[in-house]
This record gives C-alpha cells, sequence and structure tokens, in this order.
C-alpha cells in the first residue's frame, strides 16, 4: 500500500485565505467543499493575486483514518477538472470536483485535494542565487448527508510524556474540533492548542497530546480525576465530562 505520509497541518474552513509562497499569491475560495450526498459536483475559485503567472496542478485522495493516523489514498470515486492549469496574473479560475458515480454514499466520504504550485523552469544564469520555494495546500473535501452529526466519545490518560485525549467518532460525519482543552474540578484550564487541532472523521478515532514545555515535568493529576473537556465541533460547542482513565493500554 503506498501511502502519503501524515498531513503536517490542518487548514481551516472559511470564506477565502490567501497564500504567498514567493512571487506566487493564490487566493482560494472556499477552503474546502462539503458535497451533499444527493450532488455530484461542487467548484471553487482560485484567483492569482500575484504579479506574474503560476503554474498549478490539483490532485485528489482518499482520505481516511487509521490508528489516529491520516492515511491518503489515490482514488477513481472524484474527479477534479482541470488537474493542471496556468493562472495569468489578478485572474480568477474555476475548479471543478464531481463524483464519478451516482446515488447516496452510503456513509460520508472523506477527500484532500492537494493544490501543488509547479516551479518555473530554471535559467542557468540565475542557479546557485538562490531556493524556488513551492506552494503546496491541503484542502478537506466531504460527501456528507446533511441531516449526518458526528458524535464524539473521549478518553484521557496521562503518562510520563504528558496527557493525551482521545477523541472517537461513533457518528456519520466528520468532527472538526478547535480549541480542545481539559478542566480540572479546581477550575484550571489545559489546552490542547489554540485555533484548530485536526478533524476525526466519521468511524475513526484520533489522540491529541498534550505535553509539557520542554524540560519541564508534566503535571500529574491525581488518579481517576474528574475532567471536562471542551471544544468546538464544527463552531458547535462540546462539552463532555469524564474521568482519567488509569488503565496505561490504549
Amino acid at each position: 500500500m503506498n501511502h502519503i505520509p501524515k498531513l503536517l497541518a490542518c487548514l481551516t474552513l472559511s470564506a477565502a485565505v490567501a497564500f504567498d509562497a514567493g512571487a506566487a499569491s493564490l487566493r482560494i475560495s472556499p477552503i474546502g467543499l462539503d458535497i451533499p450526498t444527493n450532488e455530484r459536483a461542487a467548484s471553487m475559485t482560485l484567483v492569482n493575486t500575484a504579479t506574474e503567472p503560476v503554474d498549478l496542478q490539483l490532485r485528489l485522495f482518499k482520505w481516511e483514518q487509521h490508528d489516529g493516523e491520516d492515511v491518503l489514498e489515490p482514488t477513481t470515486d472524484m474527479l477534479v477538472t482541470p488537474p493542471a492549469t496556468t493562472i495569468p496574473p489578478g485572474a480568477s479560475y474555476t475548479v471543478r470536483v464531481a463524483r464519478t458515480h451516482s446515488g447516496s454514499a452510503g456513509s460520508e466520504e472523506s477527500y484532500r485535494l492537494f493544490i501543488d504550485e509547479l516551479p518555473k523552469p530554471t535559467d542557468p544564469k540565475t542557479v546557485g542565487q538562490g531556493v524556488s520555494m513551492v506552494l503546496r495546500t491541503s484542502l478537506p473535501i466531504f460527501v456528507v448527508d446533511p441531516k449526518a452529526y458526528s458524535n464524539l466519545q473521549w478518553q484521557v490518560w496521562q503518562d510520563a510524556e504528558g496527557l493525551h485525549v482521545k477523541a472517537t467518532n461513533v457518528g456519520k460525519r466528520h468532527a472538526k474540533l478547535a480549541e480542545l482543552a481539559l478542566h480540572t474540578g479546581q477550575g484550571d484550564a489545559i489546552s490542547a492548542g489554540q485555533g484548530l487541532n485536526g478533524y476525526v472523521l466519521a468511524g475513526s478515532s484520533r489522540v491529541f497530546d498534550i505535553k509539557p514545555m520542554p524540560g519541564a515535568h508534566p503535571a500529574l493529576l491525581p488518579a481517576n480525576a474528574a475532567l471536562t473537556v471542551t471544544a468546538t465541533d464544527n463552531g458547535q460547542p462540546v462539552n463532555a465530562n469524564i474521568h482519567i482513565d488509569n488503565d496505561a493500554s490504549h
């Protein structure tokens, strides 16, 4: 199985965002797509705000999570058109993402769209005068049942490396978690990071590690301590009361 390495970054969904990579600047809207199961296609707009053309390659991959890790595989279930394009300076371009099969999906389908800026041809006169930076953007694409929702189950444990928060999504729609934190009975808040923490796909689980600062020892909480998990899931508040799991096997 030819896996692409784990995604290194997750991008927030918003109306539009701009990426700057060397001379190229690309604005994409929207950042990610939710395609209803009764529809076949959706589109997004790419705008080149730079002063020179940008050459792009577009590729789609099936996105799954195995043992908490993101796994990408080539797919024929979804197509992106065009697979490559050149956008002149100041111009916009519409990209279409389409399913290759009709009918409702049995469960939510998850994909990642990679948009790569292709490097400019090398001028022999400039060799050795710098490194050409290349843009890569990874966007989430979902085929969703608008009536489906995520359903998260939580587990927390601690060891010498810190606290670990496991979210298991037993629902039929992905969870998009942000502002994940643990709250103790004494009112202390332990943050897993500001902003977007990551996605938990339908039927999958993911572990979020809360590690101590370099050189510091983890603050151990009492065994079976009561905690409250807070976060937002696709902008909706999450609030769950749990206890630290004393079983070290996970």
